[in-house]
């Protein structure tokens, strides 16, 4: 290399000296990136022409390959190691980013561009010693606030990985399958106004194998046999109508033909309550009143168009409701307030502390109403009927229209429905609001549809619709459970009891069966331990399938010997 820089000085040599060319290339060969080689090759082809040298090619040397680094951002290189990053916000949870810029524990502290598991034990600045409860009830409650899984936070309730940059793998297989195949996640309806609660998150073997041992364990505590049998002779066997209730304050309320019975489940005692009189009349619904302080009234509804309401404590008949032309198949309360349903497809709003009680009137159903229930709030009416429909009724309209009724005695004005779902194919009789999920009602249609539908009552949408089999007659939610009941007609005449999983699903648990005729109505206990089945067989089964509440670990119900016979309810 030395003799080569050297040549240069004799000024005798006329040729082109070659060794500034293997100079040239030389520089051209180095492996760094700022250096172009373009120039080189026309130098040298310029300097060819003049001296008469032949044109070369441009030395091997200078060709260069193209770089095998991945630095188009176009990510055209299948390499996985890209060098950009694409958020995704459906592997970050938004409530928890929110929660740890607002909060106020927060202020002051080192903010982390990536938190991982690796940087979970690391030390933050001291805090008041908390006890292991503490810590817990911590924890607990911001995976519930936040929606996060409690596998996503630490003992000291900080989150793993808040920012995470990675696919995490959901809980649910059928999820991650969704997920890697692109498909859209659909939101749930109720996410807005669910009350959610305090619940265990675990994997996907895990709740697998947790849900087969619950399943297991709800399968060995459900008796298989009623704990208690009353005869009921002359009940009605007519699907439309609704023959039972049972009080807040522990009493049943049963119609028989012409006559109502009281059975007082906490002693035993059997009483008669009323008898309509008339060829052809019988009682054709009954319903206990809600309203704290007043359960001891209760509405009975008449095949001669009438409703009783009467003083059970008292054993007086207090007044006498008039305004259906037809039969009253089905009643329900709201504090003050009673509706009614009849025959005459309309359904009646009451006052029964005022003189002019009937203050509206719902116009929608086109045959009998055989189903009505209000909502725990009380803001909401569900009715059903015997062309198929389903109606939604809204409080608030009833409410503004009565405050502009006239004084006539039976002066009312229309109300319309917010919502009729035409979806049902039978009667649809059984009717219940879940007490857990705010704005989640559940119906059952009649023989030719045969099924158990969920609906979102604020929109409107069937979130499940489950082929059951058989008539659905009547649905009971439990009060301290996930679950439901509902009984059947022909063929089998059972009751289901149905576990309400995660989204929408009703899972079998178990049947009763025990009743040789179709199950006409269910009612629950007032601590939500028993339900008691109405059936054409003139017989009533007391079934502890919801298991006791918390607070309590003892039935309300005096449970005897049945080995020696059925006592009758009159």
């Amino acid at each position: 290399m030395t003799d080569y820089i050297a040549a240069p000085r004799y000024p005798s040599i006329k040729t082109p000296p070659r060794p500034t060319r293997k100079r040239n290339s030389t520089l051209v060969s180095c492996s760094s990136p700022f250096r172009t080689p373009t120039k080189t090759p026309s130098r040298s082809l310029r300097k060819g022409q003049n001296s008469g040298v032949t044109k070369l090619s441009p030395s091997p040397s200078i060709v260069r390959t193209p770089s095998q680094r991945n630095v188009t951002p176009g990510g055209s290189s299948n390499s996985s190691n890209n060098d950009r990053f694409i958020p995704s916000r459906r592997t970050m949870n938004i409530d928890l980013c929110r929660r740890a810029l607002l909060s106020e524990e927060k202020k002051g502290d080192k903010v982390y561009e990536d938190i991982d598991a690796s940087s979970i034990d690391e030390k933050k600045p001291q805090s008041p010693i908390e006890t292991p409860i503490q810590k817990e009830y911590k924890r607990r409650m911001l995976s519930s606030l936040c929606n996060v899984p409690l596998d996503q936070l630490n003992e000291n309730a900080e989150p793993k990985g808040l920012l995470s940059f990675n696919h995490r793998e959901n809980s649910d297989p059928s999820l991650n399958a969704s997920i890697r195949k692109g498909s859209v996640r659909l939101e749930d309806p109720f996410s807005h106004d669910t009350l959610r609660v305090l619940q265990q998150y675990e994997s996907a073997e895990a709740t697998n194998a947790s849900s087969s041992n619950h399943n297991d364990a709800v399968n060995s505590r459900i008796p298989s046999q009623p704990s208690r049998i009353l005869d009921a002779p002359d009940l009605v066997d007519d699907y439309y109508l609704n023959l039972i209730s049972w009080s807040n304050d522990n009493i049943l309320a049963v119609a028989l033909a012409h006559c109502v019975y009281l059975w007082n489940a906490s002693t035993g005692e059997i009483q008669h309550l009323a008898t309509v009189t008339g060829n052809d009349d019988y009682v054709t619904s009954v319903s206990w009143c809600t309203m704290p302080g007043h359960s001891k009234y209760i509405a009975i509804g008449t095949n001669s168009n009438t409703i009783q309401l009467w003083d059970a404590q008292a054993i007086k008949r207090v007044r006498t409701l008039y305004g259906h032309s037809g039969r009253v198949a089905s009643l329900a309360w709201n504090q003050h307030w009673l509706t009614s349903g009849g025959r005459d497809s309309l359904i009646l709003q009451h006052d029964v502390r005022a003189a002019a009680h009937l203050v509206s009137t719902y116009r929608a159903h086109e045959q009998e109403v055989c189903g009505l229930k209000w909502n725990d709030e009380g803001t909401c009416l569900a009715s059903g009927g015997n062309e198929n429909f389903l109606c939604i009724w809204d409080s608030t309209m009833s409410a503004v229209l009565r405050n502009r009724r006239s004084n006539g005695p039976f002066s009312s004005t229309d109300v319309s429905p917010r919502l009729m779902l035409k979806q049902h194919k039978a009667a649809v009789k059984a009717l219940d609001w879940c007490p857990f999920r705010r704005g989640l009602l559940a119906s059952g249609g009649g023989t030719a549809d045969r099924t158990i539908k969920l609906w979102n009552s604020n929109s409107g949408a069937m979130l499940k619709s489950l082929d059951t089999g058989s008539q659905v007659c009547s649905l009971v939610w439990s009060k301290h459970q996930r679950e439901l009941c509902s009984s059947h007609g022909f063929s089998e005449n059972q009751l289901i009891l149905w576990k309400f999983g995660n989204g929408t699903n009703l899972t079998k648990v178990k049947e009763l069966t025990g009743h040789t005729s179709r199950v006409l109505s269910l009612a629950c206990s007032p601590d939500g331990s028993t339900v008691v089945s109405a059936a054409g067989d003139e017989s009533l089964r007391f079934w502890n399938i919801f298991g006791n509440p918390p607070s309590r670990r003892s039935s309300v119900l005096p449970m005897g010997d049945m080995s020696f016979g059925m006592p009758s309810i009159r």
